[in-house]
């Protein structure tokens, strides 16, 4: 299985001069926890978690400012269980997934845990997020 297979499509980014007011209102409305910040292109800049609006807003006001730059990613081509060890090693819940280099979608933790044949990894996953240090 493939991450294509398992990702969300509908993904929302954010430009980089995007204002905090406007990313915490896509946030709020879409009920998301993370929004990838992308230029013209659709190209990955950064991204920017419900934590990271809460730690970083006296940094800047802006997408650019707010972001966690070079975010690990997961390309749409790759087996799932690559995926699944990018989850454990790196103690991430969500991944955005390029094709090409262009933002494509986004894979949830929780996207995996919804296959019973990744249980082994389900449980990797779970240990490292909680033991990991932020």
């Amino acid at each position: 299985m493939l991450v294509k297979d398992l990702m969300s499509a509908s993904v929302i980014s954010v430009k980089p001069d995007d204002s905090y007011d406007q990313i915490s209102f896509i946030m709020r409305c879409e009920d998301i926890g993370i929004v990838p910040v992308c230029d013209n292109r659709n190209h990955i800049l950064g991204v920017i978690t419900d934590r990271d609006m809460l730690i970083r807003r006296d940094i800047g006001q802006t997408a650019e400012k707010l972001m966690t730059p070079s975010p690990i990613t997961v390309n749409a081509g790759d087996d799932i269980h690559q995926a699944a060890l990018k989850f454990s090693k790196y103690a991430v819940r969500r991944l955005p997934v390029l094709d090409g280099g262009r933002l494509v979608g986004m894979l949830c933790f929780k996207d995996l845990a919804k296959k019973k044949f990744l249980t082994a990894e389900i449980g990797h996953i779970i240990f490292n997020i909680c033991n990991h240090d932020h």
